[in-house]
C-alpha cells in the first residue's frame, strides 16, 4: 500500500508552524507496517493545492490530507478536491445537522463562516468530528482513497485513530503480496556519526532484507534498522537478528532503543541499585538537573544539584578549597574533582557529579581554550576522576555536550562496577 500526506496552509510553508500532525501519523502508520512513501507540503494556494491532489492520488493508494477545511476565506482545500475530480460544491445535510448540534450545545448562532463547513465536493463521504466542527470527507479520485482532515492537532489525531486506521488496517488485511515492516531504533552516545557507520555497514550484506540508516539527534547518533519480509514472523526475525550483531559491535555505546531516552534509563540504572545522585554545575548552569528532573519519578535518585557559576559559590556551597581555585583555577581538573567530592558530601548522596569549563564564546585561555570541559565523578570505592573534554561548536551545544559526557561517565561506571550505596 502506497501512502502520501499532503499539508496544506502559509503557516507551514513560512514557518509559523511546525507541521507535527506528520510525524505524529508517520509514526502510527509504521506500527501498521506502512512506510510513508511522501509527504508534500504547499501553501493556500489553489492551482498548487490542487495539483498536488491530482499528483499524489495518481501515485498513491492512500492519500491524506490536513488543513484548510475551516470557516474563513483561506479554507479551501475541499473546493480544490471539488476541481481536482469536476465535481461541484453542495451543502451536505449530515455536515449542517452536526454544525448545528454543536453550535447549539455551545449558545451560539451559525454564521455565514460555519455554512462554509457544511459545503462538500459532490460525491464525497463525511464523518462527524468528535473534537471539532470540519467534518473528516473521505473522496475516491482515481484509484486513490483521500482523506481531508482539520489541521488542529487534537482533532486530527481523533479522526486518524478512531476513522482513518481503521479503514487501512481493512484495506491491509486484504492486500495481496503485502509487505510486512518491522523497525528498531538503537540510541548511541559518544559515537560519532562516522565511526557508528563504519562499524555497522559490514554487517549489512549478511541481513538482505534489513535498511541500515543513521540519524544525528544531538548529542546522540542513532541507527535505525528496518527490516521487510513477506510476513511479519519473517520481518521480526530478520530485525532482531540485524540488532543482535550490531550490539554485539557497538557494545556499551547503546544505552537504548526505539522511544527509550537517556535520563530515564540512567536514572532506572541507578534506582536498581539503590544508588542517589547530586550535581555541582558551573557552565551548564543547571542543564544536568533540569534532565533528570524533567523525569517523573526522579526524586527518589536525584536528590539536587547546585549551580555554583562564581568561585565564592563554589567555594560556600560545595567545599571547594580557596587554595585550590587559587592555585588551579576555576576550569580545572582539581576544581571539578573538589566540586564533585563536595557535593557529593554535602547532599549525602552516593554519586557526585560536577561540570565546570569555558562554554563560550569570551573566556578560555591558551591551555584550555573554549570549549574545554572539565567533568568530575565521586562515588565509594572508588577514586575521584576526571575527564577533559574539547568540545566545538557554539555556548548551547558546548553545554549540551558536556552535560551528556558527565552523565555518561557515571553509566559507564554503573556497568563497569556496581557497588552498594
Amino acid at each position: 500500500m502506497r501512502v502520501e500526506l499532503l499539508c496544506t496552509g502559509d503557516e507551514l510553508v513560512t514557518g509559523l508552524i511546525t507541521d507535527t500532525n506528520s510525524t505524529w501519523l508517520e509514526a502510527r502508520l509504521f506500527d501498521l507496517g506502512v512506510k510513508v512513501e511522501r509527504v508534500t507540503v504547499v501553501g493556500d494556494v489553489r492551482p498548487d493545492i490542487t495539483g498536488a491532489l491530482l499528483e499524489a492520488s495518481a501515485r498513491a493508494d492512500v492519500v491524506i490530507v490536513s488543513g484548510g477545511l475551516g470557516p474563513t476565506s483561506d479554507d479551501f482545500t475541499l473546493e480544490c478536491a471539488a476541481a481536482a475530480a469536476g465535481v461541484s460544491m453542495q451543502e451536505d445535510a449530515r455536515v449542517l445537522g452536526w454544525l448545528k448540534e454543536r453550535y447549539a450545545a455551545r449558545g451560539m448562532a451559525l454564521n455565514p463562516g460555519a455554512l462554509r463547513m457544511a459545503r462538500i465536493p459532490t460525491g464525497t463521504e463525511p464523518v462527524r468530528n468528535p473534537q471539532g466542527s470540519a467534518p473528516l470527507v473521505i473522496q475516491r479520485l482515481g484509484r486513490a482513497h483521500l482523506f481531508f482532515l482539520p489541521g488542529v492537532p487534537r482533532e486530527y489525531r481523533a479522526l486518524v485513530d478512531g476513522e482513518v486506521l481503521p479503514r487501512v488496517r481493512t484495506w491491509l488485511a486484504v492486500e495481496a503480496h503485502r509487505t510486512f515492516r518491522a523497525f528498531r531504533l538503537l540510541r548511541t552516545v559518544r559515537l560519532p556519526e562516522s565511526v557508528l557507520n563504519e562499524r555497522v555497514m559490514p554487517l549489512a550484506p549478511n541481513h538482505p532484507r534489513v535498511v541500515f540508516g543513521f540519524r544525528t539527534h544531538a548529542p546522540e547518533n542513532h541507527l535505525k534498522l528496518m527490516a521487510e519480509a513477506p510476513s511479519q514472523a519473517e520481518a521480526d526475525a530478520a530485525l532482531a537478528a540485524a540488532e543482535t550483531a550490531c550490539r554485539q559491535v557497538l557494545g556499551t555505546h547503546v544505552y537504548g532503543a526505539d522511544g527509550r531516552e537517556y535520563a530515564p534509563v540512567l536514572l532506572e540504572l541507578l534506582a536498581r541499585g539503590g544508588h542517589t545522585l547530586a550535581v555541582a554545575e558551573s557552565c551548564t548552569g543547571g542543564l544536568i538537573a533540569q534532565q533528570l528532573t524533567a523525569i517523573p519519578g526522579s526524586s527518589q535518585v536525584f536528590i539536587g544539584g547546585a549551580v555554583v557559576y562564581s568561585e565564592k559559590m563554589k567555594s560556600a556551597w560545595v567545599g571547594v578549597p580557596a587554595d585550590v581555585l587559587a592555585k588551579h583555577s576555576a576550569v580545572s581538573s582539581q576544581t571539578a574533582l573538589a566540586m564533585a567530592e563536595g557535593v557529593r558530601a554535602a547532599c549525602g548522596a552516593t554519586f557526585g557529579l560536577s561540570v565546570t569549563g569555558y562554554a563560550g564564546p569570551g573566556g578560555g585561555t591558551p591551555e584550555d581554550p573554549v570549549g574545554t570541559v572539565y567533568c568530575g565523578l565521586a562515588g565509594p570505592g572508588m577514586e575521584p576522576r576526571c575527564e577533559r573534554i574539547s568540545l566545538a561548536g557554539d555556548r548551547d551545544r558546548v553545554r549540551l555536550f558536556a552535560a551528556s559526557h558527565v552523565l555518561e561517565m557515571l553509566r559507564l561506571h554503573l556497568l563497569a562496577a556496581p557497588v552498594s550505596p
